[in-house]
């Protein structure tokens, strides 16, 4: 199996090659880890293969294993080019060729779509009452464009052929579990538009149906998977915000008692009711941000039930990182409560 794609913003490109499980391999149950991206998500790399691109120009590059030059040996299959994204030429076909050391040759090309300038850009969103309105001038050469939001729960993704998306803090993940909203207040969320070649769009819109017999649309010679390329055409931090109207939500800084010595955890809580409870009975859902000590805003999750309230504090943007875990209760304008494994009381007032 290949899986690779040449991408205008990137700084290097990857190709990773493994083979398809057919159980002759044990597969170990382990966490995902994306300096391992084949072996700790069950895949069967393949090592110390050749693999090359030829690039417009006729120039040949050979790629290096990661697994060879990373000091803790990581990277099994995974096979990098030192090609940056600014120096792919815009309706040019490149070639991949991968000679394993069993002689297998897999083969396969793409033609990168036009280039579009897209520059990075921060805008706020309040969840509340604005709406994203993003439009694009066409790209040639283009298939089909690709929208992808990286929100805490997992990214959404779609394709499109229109030159305009439009839509409001109501939008809902499909892909992640429970149908969470897309945007989160408190969270920083990446938003990309990009165009994308035939191979990228054809494997990406279908798949295997034991039921039919219909599969994914390959266009390897001697594998399956595919080798496309895009090109961003909108690229945006999305700040998300939401109007505060519960007792809950607003900003609490961190009030350090007489003696207390050592570096804070956090140092500003930034609260907002994500979801209000179904019942009585059951806890609310909590989103928002922290500040930490060297002044890093990172995302928070939590629930609130009653007075009481429960929030993990991530080492990023995704909910699965979580840090640490503050539990305490709101009295008042203080929330007072303690770190999981940590001792002492921790107290926060609400910022006026």
């Amino acid at each position: 199996m290949v899986h690779g794609v040449l991408y205008g913003g990137a700084d290097n490109q990857i190709v990773l090659v493994e083979r398809t499980l057919t159980g002759a391999v044990s597969i170990r149950d382990t966490a995902f880890n994306p300096a391992e991206p084949i072996l700790s998500d069950g895949g069967v790399p393949v090592i110390n293969a050749t693999v090359e691109i030829l690039t417009p120009s006729g120039q040949t590059l050979r790629a290096t294993e990661d697994r060879v030059v990373t000091s803790n040996r990581l990277g099994a299959g995974l096979y990098r080019f030192a090609l940056p994204g600014s120096s792919l030429v815009a309706g040019g076909t490149y070639t991949l060729r991968i000679r394993t050391l069993e002689g297998d040759t897999v083969t396969a090309t793409t033609t990168v779509p036009g280039r579009s300038v897209a520059g990075l850009s921060t805008v706020g969103f309040n969840r509340s009452r604005d709406t994203l309105d993003l439009r694009w001038a066409a790209v040639p050469r283009t298939r089909s464009y690709a929208l992808r939001i990286d929100g805490p729960f997992g990214p959404f993704f779609l394709f499109t052929d229109s030159l305009h998306l439009r839509f409001n803090g109501e939008l809902r993940n499909l892909f992640a579990e429970n149908f969470p909203r897309v945007f989160i207040p408190g969270f920083r969320e990446s938003l990309l538009i990009a165009a994308v070649d035939s191979n990228f769009y054809d494997y990406y819109r279908t798949q295997n149906d034991p039921f039919t017999g219909s599969g994914i649309i390959s266009r390897v010679a001697g594998g399956i998977g595919f080798f496309g390329s895009m090109m961003a055409v909108v690229e945006r931090n999305v700040d998300v915000t939401a109007d505060r109207k519960d007792s809950v939500e607003g900003r609490f800084v961190y009030a350090p008692a007489p003696g207390t010595t050592g570096v804070p955890m956090a140092t500003e809580l930034s609260l907002f009711l994500e979801s209000p409870a179904l019942k009585p009975a059951l806890p609310a859902s909590l989103s928002g941000s922290y500040t930490t000590a060297a002044r890093q805003i990172r995302g928070m999750l939590g629930v609130q039930l009653g007075s009481s309230i429960s929030v993990a504090l991530l080492a990023g943007q995704v909910a699965s990182d979580t840090v640490a875990v503050f539990t305490g209760e709101l009295r008042g304008d203080s929330l007072i409560g303690a770190y999981r494994n940590r001792s002492g009381t921790t107290i926060f007032v609400r910022a006026r």
